[in-house]
């Protein structure tokens, strides 16, 4: 979650002081606030039912600046968003990995007519939680086994512990790159298609991207991806006006094995958006050699800390690969055993 500024932090504190009804009897409230800061979060749907103000105080995004302020970093665990089944059915779950305990979140705004969501993306941008498109079945649409693609856009604020429907994409996607731009309040999604679990290289592609702004609530169409891609990552790399949007793997057009089986097509180059020359793009080297490997792993962008690159890692059958900035190549980073 974003970091607050001295100004919002002064003035939320000065909103506590003021508070009525108190947090804790015979406590001023600032005080009993930095107490109750302390409490997992996990543990904050329980708390709001015992009074009006922990209520009050546990929806507020204040909560969030004082947990930034007073708590050490080592001590601000990070929560794991799991959606174990359709979200439009089930609830999604959060995870504390320090304090190991789980809490519900409320289910998705049901819609009664799609249901089967995956391969959608998740994003998390300060107190709130975005469930951008995905791959789904329209009991509308014909035939009624075909994936569609989704272009629903919704958010979850932790404070109110409540989803709200966002406007939805120009184009509706599945199995896309997405990231936020630091400190921007943008979001930036880029090809994507129809592709589902079930049906392997069946389904769309598409190469058009699009920016979500946050305050407005509307997306705005960029220039396109130059060829389609679908099944790709996207992360932000440097800072202020050198920032660039990457978009990494995926595949393309797909081929058949005897003209019968299908198969993707998978690329091993890197696409780069300059976001400082009106979003023009540029193609990086290959991830790796040719025959090499002829399929992308599984890739993984952990973003820790305010690092310019994220580290981006991939899973290739019993092997980890770390992708590495200076050679536009994945250089081996650790080998695993296949019963791993």
């Amino acid at each position: 979650m974003a970091l607050p500024s001295s100004t919002t932090v002064t003035n939320q504190e000065s909103q506590l002081q003021t508070l009525n009804p108190t947090i804790i009897p015979g406590l001023p409230n600032d005080l009993a606030a930095v107490i109750l800061v302390f409490v997992p979060y996990s543990h904050h749907s329980r708390l709001k039912s015992i009074c009006k103000s922990w209520k009050q105080f546990f929806s507020s995004k204040t909560i969030i600046s004082l947990r930034q302020k007073h708590l050490p970093l080592s001590t601000l665990s990070p929560l794991l968003c799991i959606f174990p089944q359709d979200p439009l059915i089930a609830s999604p779950y959060l995870f504390d990995p320090r304090n190991l305990s789980w809490s519900p979140l409320p289910p998705m705004p049901c819609n009664p007519h799609v249901y089967g969501l995956c391969n959608f993306t998740s994003i998390c941008i300060g107190p709130h939680l975005y469930v951008l498109g995905g791959s789904l079945f329209d009991t509308r649409s014909y035939p009624l086994d075909y994936p569609c693609p989704s272009s629903s856009a919704f958010r979850f604020d932790f404070g109110t512990f409540s989803w709200e429907t966002l406007a939805p994409m120009i184009n509706p996607r599945g199995s896309f790159a997405c990231a936020a731009a630091p400190n921007l309040d943008k979001i930036l999604v880029a090809g994507g298609g129809s592709r589902h679990t079930m049906f392997g290289a069946a389904g769309s592609r598409m190469s058009s991207v699009e920016m979500y702004d946050i305050g407005k609530d509307e997306w705005v169409a960029l220039d396109g991806l130059p060829r389609f891609r679908a099944g790709c990552v996207g992360f932000f790399v440097g800072n202020g006006e050198e920032r660039e949007f990457w978009v990494m793997g995926g595949y393309g057009e797909s081929r058949t094995v005897s003209g019968v089986f299908p198969v993707d097509q998978y690329y091993r180059d890197v696409l780069v958006m300059e976001m400082k020359n009106g979003g023009k793009w540029r193609e990086l080297g290959d991830m790796w050699e040719e025959g090499e490997r002829w399929k992308l792993g599984k890739i993984v962008v952990v973003e820790d800390g305010p690092s310019e690159a994220p580290a981006v890692f991939m899973l290739d059958r019993g092997d980890i690969f770390r992708y590495s900035y200076g050679i536009s190549c994945y250089a081996h980073f650790i080998s695993l055993s296949a019963t791993v």
